[in-house]
């Protein structure tokens, strides 16, 4: 495919409509970035010049150019996203070298958002729910429980119910990289490695983002709680039990649950669940507190409690021996999800170890103050000069982790 054919159709289209069927045709599927060069593109664009040479990039192109003149006879065109109908006329100057800047943003940044995507292996999703902020360090706010119905004898007036008014602060952070994009890698047609680098872009920022949940779960950022009642952080899993929401060694606050309890059978899943049914109590400040609904539906252990925990989730029955007599039943932890991450095991030996029970949608929030956004950049400065960068992207998002409350999840020190 020679230079002069893409040229050919940018001139029958004009930069503008080039770039809008080129957008369309992505949406849709019809194309993907695999079928651009960005060299060719480049030529056509007047970036640079000369005779064309042979590359892997020729059938894409071939491929993109039929689709893109079946699309030219389409409906009228949406407005410019990324420039406006000025800048990309073709009577405007520096137009096709604008039209370069748009198609590259667009390719670059459905690679970046391809690695982004890419989540297998990856649980934080099925950690917390996702809330839209407007800003930084908003409050969730909440009320304690009220106390329940009463008997009303006849004739006597009901009692009030009163709560309090709580709230907990959320705390965000910009995360980012800047990838640079040399004259060489276009110029050479190296158009699969420009795209496999984007790619590793968007999974490095997904992967930062796995860590920040996988570690705030287990509150083991040290100096910065996820859990802040009242805008004061404090640790969520107390070492005295305070919180209602761990069991192990230092326990004070439940003495028969002041013991380390390893994952290796069914028997530690019941004393975890009688643990929340019995200790785990509602905040009611009118009443005597009680227990609250909140069955457990997952668990979440470092990988290497994995395959423990694994199999005995997904056994089909439990036996139970009592005074030499076995009994048989089905397995009632069938139902529980089994998450595991490295992202604990790196926490060191107690990491290691030590697993969670509940149900963490329920108690922790990832507030999203920006979604993962790209943004591509010609080089005009030093790094052009220096370095010959002839673009640079760069992907960010910007959000954050909280508990928003303690009596979801129960931590289970293992050893």
């Amino acid at each position: 495919m020679q230079r002069t054919d893409l040229a050919g159709l940018i001139d029958s289209l004009g930069p503008a409509a080039f770039y809008e069927k080129t957008r369309d045709l992505l949406a849709a599927g019809t194309l993907t970035p695999d079928d651009f060069s960005l060299r060719r593109l480049a030529e056509a664009c007047g970036i640079f010049g000369g005779p064309s040479f042979g590359g892997p990039g020729d059938r894409g192109v071939a491929d993109g150019l039929a689709a893109l003149r079946e699309a030219a006879a389409g409906p009228d065109r949406a407005p410019i996203a990324l420039l406006s109908e000025e800048r990309l006329s073709e009577h405007a100057p520096g137009a096709r070298t604008d039209l370069f800047r748009v198609v590259t943003a667009e390719l670059l940044a459905r690679k970046v958002a391809e690695g982004y995507d890419a989540t297998a292996g990856l649980i934080g999703d099925s950690l917390v729910t996702v809330v839209k902020a407007t800003g930084r360090g908003a409050k969730i706010a909440g009320f304690t429980a009220t106390a329940g119905p009463t008997t009303i004898p006849e004739g006597h007036e009901y009692e009030e119910s009163t709560f309090a008014e709580k709230f907990v602060t959320s705390e965000e952070s910009k995360q980012g990289r800047i990838l640079s994009v040399t004259e060489e890698l276009i110029a050479f047609d190296q158009t699969g490695e420009v795209f496999r680098r984007a790619i590793r872009l968007g999974e490095g920022l997904r992967q930062e983002r796995e860590r920040t949940i996988v570690r705030a779960v287990a509150d083991a950022e040290v100096g910065n709680p996820v859990y802040r009642p009242n805008g004061v952080g404090e640790a969520l899993y107390a070492a005295d039990g305070s919180n209602r929401n761990l069991i192990g060694p230092a326990n004070t606050t439940s003495p028969t649950h002041a013991a380390a309890l390893p994952l290796d059978d069914w028997a530690a899943l019941d004393a975890a669940r009688s643990y929340r049914a019995t200790e785990v109590l509602d905040d009611r400040i009118d009443g005597q507190r009680r227990p609250i609904l909140a069955p457990a539906t997952q668990v979440l252990v470092p990988e290497s409690l994995s395959g423990t925990a694994r199999g005995i989730v997904e056994a089909t029955e439990i036996r139970r021996t009592v005074d030499g007599t076995t009994t048989v039943s089905g397995n009632p932890h069938r139902r529980l999800e089994v998450l595991s991450s490295p992202f604990l095991d790196e926490l060191g030996a107690e990491g290691r170890r030590d697993w969670y029970l509940g149900d963490f949608k329920k108690q922790f929030v990832w507030t999203e103050v920006w979604p993962v956004q790209t943004f591509l950049q010609r080089s005009d400065g030093p790094a052009a000069f220096e370095r010959d960068v002839a673009l640079r992207v760069k992907a960010r998002y910007f959000g954050g982790i909280s508990a928003t409350d303690t009596a979801f999840v129960t931590k289970v020190v293992g050893g």
